[in-house]
């Protein structure tokens, strides 16, 4: 999970408007059921902005930041429209005036966004009409359009995601390890993406360091283009584009290193 600035991904001026129009038609219904309706009736309007919400990232998931080519990808409601499940199961009731707002929308690969599904546990502050804070709420799910939100994660070298947070009762644990869970950022195939992106990472830096450690005993020109090709492979694998670029950036930080370190922040 990397940050996504979800102000920069407003759709098309025609889609806004439907969009605002099927809104309005919303906080005028008067129950749940023709609220219900009108939403099922009207789906394929987050399908047609699909692609838009894909080419954020170059097809990559918001979540998970895995590839999908072959699989039908969702948007996904970040706060479920019709219900919203604690963590006991229970419907604390759905966002259903946001069925239609892009700002709620994520682009998801469809095996954690079945997961996710309706769940979507509150701790405190739940918002249940239009008139309701969003803001005040403190929502257990990690956000990528939050920006300390995926800083809560972090990766080892086998490609496993964990919390950040070694303190199992504090907020951030909680929430990294609830979006973990619920989403199913360990699956086998996304585990070994990481592996992949985490070691080969991990691989140049040292091939980097034992350049370094030459080329300051004996300075060489030929080396100083070995070592800059081989820093630019690694802005490569850490740049927002390529899948699983979090572990790459993880692994640079992890370093301690500090011209590995600035490869991660220009990246």
């Amino acid at each position: 999970m990397i940050f996504i600035d979800i102000d920069a991904c407003e759709p098309n001026e025609d889609w806004l408007i439907e969009s605002e129009y099927l809104t309005a038609f919303l906080l005028a219904s008067t129950n749940l059921e023709e609220r219900i309706d009108l939403i099922k009736a009207n789906e394929e309007l987050w399908t047609r902005v699909k692609q838009h919400f894909c080419d954020v990232l170059n097809r990559k998931c918001w979540y998970s930041e895995s590839v999908n080519d072959f699989s039908h990808c969702h948007v996904d409601h970040f706060r479920p429209k019709l219900k919203a499940l604690n963590e006991e199961g229970k419907d604390q009731g759905g966002y259903w005036w946001l069925a239609f707002d892009w700002k709620n929308f994520r682009f998801s690969g469809p095996a954690g966004n079945t997961r996710k599904r309706d769940f979507f546990h509150v701790n405190s502050n739940k918002a249940n009409q239009p008139t309701d804070a969003l803001e005040d709420e403190d929502v257990r799910f990690l956000d990528p359009t939050e920006p300390g939100d995926p800083e809560k994660l972090k990766f080892n070298n086998e490609g496993i995601i964990s919390p950040k947070s070694i303190a199992p009762h504090s907020r951030d644990f909680i929430q990294a390890e609830y979006t973990i869970r619920r989403m199913n950022l360990n699956t086998e195939g996304i585990i070994a993406g990481r592996n992949d992106t985490y070691r080969r990472t991990k691989r140049i830096i040292r091939q980097i360091e034992d350049l370094l450690v030459s080329q300051n005993i004996n300075y060489n020109m030929a080396r100083k283009q070995a070592i800059r090709a081989k820093q630019i492979e690694l802005l490569k694998l850490a740049n927002k584009f390529s899948p699983y670029s979090a572990a790459a950036k993880y692994c640079l930080r992890e370093s301690g290193l500090e011209w590995a370190i600035n490869i991660a922040m220009a990246a």
